[in-house]
């Protein structure tokens, strides 16, 4: 079944110093009532009848401890888990390599929390104590996470012996918390992110302070399935032991001793009814990887296989050592890279999506511009138009003065003229033109009217005297006579 992941940001609330400083007290989210990521769930009616086992279970951690003083390389595990054995017989047990930090001092309860899209969702919480004076290293770590804003993920543990698989999804059917995780939260020295198996497990609160401890109830002895709840990307073997679940018959236990590229080899061993070992035997399975870092199992391809060992010189053995050891330091130095082009890309990511909102925002603001240029065109193009017939008439009104001065307003009503005119209000090359046309007709038209004046010059006499000009006596001989 393809699950689709939502990241529910639950962050850190503080970390406070009180007066009792050996104490800090924490607040987990367990898991949700969905399907994990490792394709297994617990109903809602099932934890109901196991919260009460969570009381007196360790918080544990697997804490690498920095390279140096200062060097902020420090980080933290996962379960850590490998095959060891029993020390009365001697039979193979599932192990952890992490220590107990703290422990949780009541039993688990069921509340409602809003995710990042504002949905209710029930989930699972559980409340202890971190061990800070004893353990202030990894304090000191979840208090750089919280500081950073990085949300601190953890992986619940549990053993249940009633279960039930359907098209591939286990649902557990009766368990007991058998502790919780908390996984390292970010690629750092070296160690990669691990994803919790439920979104839901972080961490929500972790506040110094002083708390009693519950009493401990005492738990019936049971033989239980051990069963972590733990997605590494970087590692496909929590994958596989989810698939192959839905292989093995009842009383049939595995572990994957080998992963390949395309095939694993897993170490199968079975009871009988009376718990006598039927078999013990190694089988390769063929696998193939999917979308969303899925794995599929090729069940038709088992086969039982044996280990194959050879002979060679101590000389070849160490040329295979020198090799081994370079290829192991190349392996460290393409990791290294594969992290950093990861920050890179999700550097990437982030800047894309800022980018692709301002985008749609600039996309909506155009649209909406866009439509207000369409309703605001008819009256630009009105308005535009206004203003050309004002421009034109001033032309019309400046240039007939112009013609009509020199007598020629048949010209100025002639179709060139006009014409001219009606070019004379753009502000470009044409207009110019047409304005320079129109000066130059002025001025052949003034300059041929001065040479038509100046052939009949006019007769003027002068009189050197102005006196006695107009007769003094009104009679007639005095005023008309010679």
């Amino acid at each position: 079944m393809k699950q689709k992941r939502h990241l529910f940001e639950i962050q850190l609330n503080s970390i406070t110093d009180t007066d009792n400083p050996t104490k800090s007290e924490v607040e987990f989210i367990l898991h949700g009532f969905e399907v994990s990521h490792n394709y297994a769930f617990i109903s809602k009616e099932t934890a109901k009848k196991s919260l009460h086992t969570l009381n007196g279970m360790p918080i544990v951690a697997r804490y690498y401890p920095v390279s140096e003083a200062g060097a902020n390389d420090d980080a933290l595990g996962s379960h850590e888990m490998y095959i060891d054995k029993y020390r009365e017989d001697g039979s193979e047990i599932v192990a952890m390599d992490t220590i107990p930090i703290g422990v949780f001092t009541e039993d688990a309860y069921i509340k409602t929390i809003i995710d990042n899209e504002g949905n209710e969702k029930e989930v699972v919480v559980g409340k202890g104590i971190l061990w800070t004076s004893r353990f202030p290293n990894v304090v000191g770590l979840l208090k750089e996470w919280i500081d950073e804003g990085i949300n601190v993920l953890s992986s619940m543990e549990i053993l249940y012996d009633t279960y039930r698989v359907e098209n591939g999804i286990t649902e557990v059917l009766n368990y007991v918390y058998e502790g919780h995780c908390i996984l390292n939260s970010e690629d750092r020295g070296g160690h990669n992110k691990i994803y919790p198996a439920y979104d839901e497990s972080k961490l929500t609160k972790l506040v110094a302070q002083a708390i009693n401890q519950k009493d401990k109830e005492e738990k019936e002895n049971m033989e239980f399935f051990k069963k972590v709840y733990e997605l590494s990307h970087s590692d496909v073997r929590s994958l596989l032991y989810t698939q192959l679940e839905t292989f093995l018959g009842k009383k049939e236990y595995s572990y994957i001793s080998d992963v390949y590229e395309t095939y694993f080899v897993v170490n199968t061993y079975k009871y009988d009814e009376d718990d006598n070992l039927e078999y013990d035997k190694y089988f390769k399975f063929n696998y193939s990887k999917g979308e969303n870092d899925s794995i599929v199992i090729d069940g038709d391809s088992k086969v039982e296989v044996t280990i194959k060992r050879d002979w060679v010189e101590v000389s070849q053995f160490e040329s295979i050592q020198n090799e081994l050891k370079e290829v192991s330091t190349q392996l460290s130095e393409k990791e290294s890279k594969v992290n950093e082009l990861e920050k890179q890309l999700n550097t990437i990511s982030t800047d894309k999506k800022t980018i692709e909102n301002k985008f749609n925002t600039a996309s909506e603001t155009i649209v909406q511009l866009n439509s207000k240029v369409d309703e605001l065109t008819p009256f630009k193009e009105q308005f535009q138009q206004q203003e050309l017939d004002k421009a034109l008439n001033e032309k019309k009104e400046f240039y007939g003065g112009k013609f009509e001065a020199l007598n020629a307003k048949e010209k100025f009503e002639s179709e060139e003229v006009q014409e001219l005119i009606n070019k004379t209000v753009y502000e470009n090359e044409e207009g110019s033109n047409a304005i320079l046309q129109l000066n130059s007709m002025l001025v052949d038209m003034v300059t041929s009217n001065k040479e038509t004046n100046s052939e009949k010059p006019a007769i003027r006499e002068v009189s050197s005297k102005r006196e006695n000009l107009i007769p003094s006596s009104d009679d007639f001989d005095s005023r008309y006579s010679l």
